[in-house]
């Protein structure tokens, strides 16, 4: 079996939570039971066909994770809670992220908790049962690589999310296995994070090509392991791995920003991993489109980047990233590829343009969600160097490559007119790589988690809310969200988070 976008789900039951896995064949189109009392089977998984199967299964997690009919996406803890977007859709609690009001019944807490750990538990029946199975070691390697980079990444996005977290690495077998996994520190969990990183770097190719584009590489688990270390301030280990990643020349920027978000153009050269979707009616559509795109009455059309369609508007960009692009100047060509107004009645709103396409049917779009990209590690590699010692000419240079391409300048010539002089402090190249990143990676899922990464989301939320005259405060507590009231109830050892009930 090759892979390609066109995957769904395997056969999967959720237990308490710690979703398992049981089933036996390969095939394009995989069935989601959802079904509480379903445990593995013991015949699944027994030869190399039924594990290509599964590892495809682990892939489609992704899908669940960044957004999807079952679970609102990343985006509602990654983007929300900042000061890039708030929610407009009623009926959906997602209010309660961006104005910090939460309670550990909101559904969306729930939902994302349930995916992360039926992605976690794909992962580990692959890594419990591969093992067993003829494979060459190479073959076996590499899809032991790939499932860890998709098991790393759910527990690294959980542990942003909820700190502490359940640590589950091996296959859940029974109903009293599951009850006995309680909240671990999350140095614990980031060192399994890590483990399985140094797994994936080492087993995995450099690129992909044809049928196999979009599977996981070298690339993605050194960029991701950067991100991993960056954010627990190891600021040597993630200059080196991320350093890695450029020094590799695997990646390049675009040349034009736009183009990087074209569903003509997925996956390209600044592309390192990415949640795949496919439209036409084949149940693997992404919904952004859908989500993002402004509500219009029948009679208006609206056509953005040459599609005509309209949306639901679950969120708006805020008007404050919009006045930060309109201060960062008028040359600046990521604003126009970023969002676009819409106005109704006289009210304008702000939408996010990078999922713009026309769906066949509602929900069915063609856009990505992209994971990791190579501006990302730019910027990433340049805040590890400065937060070592200050800038170096190899970090300036990675953060002035971005800066170039935002001006539609060639990246890799000088460009002495927005170059950041060689001068420049380490708290002035902090506070710009701040701007960079919420500028270049606006509404990609970056923005709380760079916040509360850098020590600056109270600050920063604060005197948001003073500029907007909001009465919602941020305080140290609710940098985690509260661990959903369904999984306490479900399972008494695990503990809430200060502060939430």
């Amino acid at each position: 079996m090759t892979f390609n976008k066109s995957f769904a789900g395997a056969a999967f039951a959720t237990l308490l939570g710690l979703a398992t896995l049981g089933t036996t064949s390969c095939s394009k189109d995989f069935i989601d039971l959802a079904d509480p009392t379903r445990l593995p089977s013991a015949e699944g998984y027994t030869d190399s066909l039924s594990i290509v199967t599964g590892v495809t299964a682990a892939y489609s997690s992704l899908q669940d994770i960044y957004g999807n009919g079952s679970n609102r996406g990343l985006f509602v803890f990654s983007e929300l809670p900042s000061d890039n977007t708030f929610a407009l859709t009623s009926g959906e609690l997602l209010n309660e992220f961006n104005d910090f009001t939460l309670s550990s019944i909101n559904p969306r807490l729930q939902s994302h908790w349930q995916v992360t750990y039926r992605a976690i538990a794909r992962c580990n029946v692959i890594l419990n049962r591969a093992g067993a199975v003829k494979l060459t070691d190479a073959t076996r390697n590499r899809f032991y690589g790939e499932v860890r980079f998709i098991r790393a990444l759910a527990y690294f996005n959980a542990v942003q999310i909820w700190g502490d977290v359940p640590l589950v690495t091996s296959e859940i077998a029974s109903i009293a296995d599951a009850y006995q996994f309680g909240r671990v520190p999350k140095i614990q969990v980031y060192a399994q994070i890590e483990e399985d990183l140094a797994f994936a770097e080492a087993n995995l190719p450099v690129t992909y090509t044809g049928a196999n584009l979009g599977r996981i590489t070298k690339g993605a688990a050194q960029g991701l392991l950067g991100k991993v270390q960056l954010t627990q301030k190891k600021y040597g280990a993630a200059a080196v791995s991320l350093k890695k990643v450029i020094d590799a020349n695997t990646y390049t920027l675009q040349a034009n920003y736009a183009n990087i978000f074209l569903t003509t153009n997925e996956m390209n050269s600044e592309i390192l991993a990415a949640a795949r979707y496919t439209k036409g009616g084949l149940g693997v559509g992404s919904y952004f489109s859908t989500w993002f795109m402004p509500v219009l009455p029948a009679a208006v059309a609206l056509t953005v980047n040459g599609n005509v369609g309209t949306g639901q508007q679950y969120n708006s960009v805020d008007p404050d990233l919009v006045a930060a692009f309109t201060a960062s100047g008028a040359s600046d060509v990521r604003a126009a590829a970023s969002f676009g107004a819409s106005t109704v009645a006289n009210l304008t709103q702000y939408y996010t343009k990078k999922y713009s396409d026309v769906p066949t049917s509602a929900f069915d779009a063609e856009n990505d969600w992209i994971i990791l990209r190579y501006a990302d590690v730019l910027l990433m590699y340049a805040e590890a160097v400065n937060e070592q010692s200050g800038p170096d000419a190899l970090a300036l240079d990675a953060v002035n490559r971005v800066i170039r391409r935002s001006r539609n300048l060639p990246v890799a010539t000088a460009a002495p007119t927005v170059d950041l002089p060689a001068s420049i402090s380490q708290p002035d190249l902090r506070t710009r790589l701040e701007l960079e990143r919420r500028l270049e990676l606006n509404l990609e899922g970056h923005r709380w988690f760079d916040l509360v990464r850098t020590d600056r989301a109270i600050p920063v939320m604060n005197a948001f809310f003073m500029r907007t005259g909001s009465a919602s405060r941020l305080e140290a507590r609710k940098l985690v969200f509260p661990v959903p009231i369904q999984e306490i109830q479900t399972n008494p050892i695990l503990k809430q988070n200060e502060g939430y009930l």
